[in-house]
């Protein structure tokens, strides 16, 4: 009900600052529709959720849309728990990210001048994965051995775009409200 109600009170403003987003594609009481689902949130922000639940299987997600994407139209893609970018080797969109720490969502206002990284080669670890950016340095989340629990930082993100536009997101959850793994909820908007 929380989400019809936040859906009612969107203003008109919400148009042409943020992605085109048809009925088709918002979320119901009955949850996301969809591999990926987007709704308007608050201040010009949004609020999607993706079904990265496949081990094998990406899920787009693009960003001018706030949509699923295809091959060339993404962004972002969410596999289980890894998170890529259409950069560096796994892309070539030009997308990178930056994270910024000590600073909640509403204080990020701008793009950061330094510190952007984008998917890099395998290096010395025990996978053949690529180096993921999500994943590069603090990384996006904490795991807890004993309870088996991904549990996402509190950081913001910068993210640069394939069309080069900057904005900002924070990974809210990795599972969704039955406590499937892989469901992300993801609170983002344009800097």
């Amino acid at each position: 009900m929380l989400r019809i109600a936040i859906l009612l009170a969107v203003p008109a403003c919400f148009q042409g600052i943020g992605p085109d987003l048809p009925d088709a594609g918002r979320a119901t009481d009955s949850g996301p529709l969809g591999k990926v689902t987007t709704t308007p949130a608050s201040a010009g922000a949004f609020t999607t959720w993706i079904d990265s639940t496949s081990a094998s299987e990406w899920t787009n997600l693009d960003l001018a849309t706030g949509r699923e994407g295809d091959v060339t139209a993404w962004d972002l893609r969410f596999q289980r728990f890894h998170i890529s970018t259409n950069g560096g080797v796994s892309g070539a969109a030009g997308v990178e990210i930056v994270p910024v720490p000590d600073l909640g969502f509403a204080d990020v206002t701008s793009a950061p001048t330094a510190g952007w990284i984008a998917d890099a080669p395998d290096g010395d670890d025990p996978n053949a994965d690529p180096d993921y950016a999500f994943e590069q340095g603090v990384g996006w989340y904490d795991y807890n051995p004993t309870t088996h629990v991904v549990t996402p930082k509190p950081l913001v993100w910068v993210v640069r775009t394939r069309a080069g536009t900057a904005i900002k997101l924070e990974l809210l959850a990795y599972y969704d409200e039955a406590g499937t793994a892989g469901w992300f909820t993801v609170h983002w908007g344009p800097l």
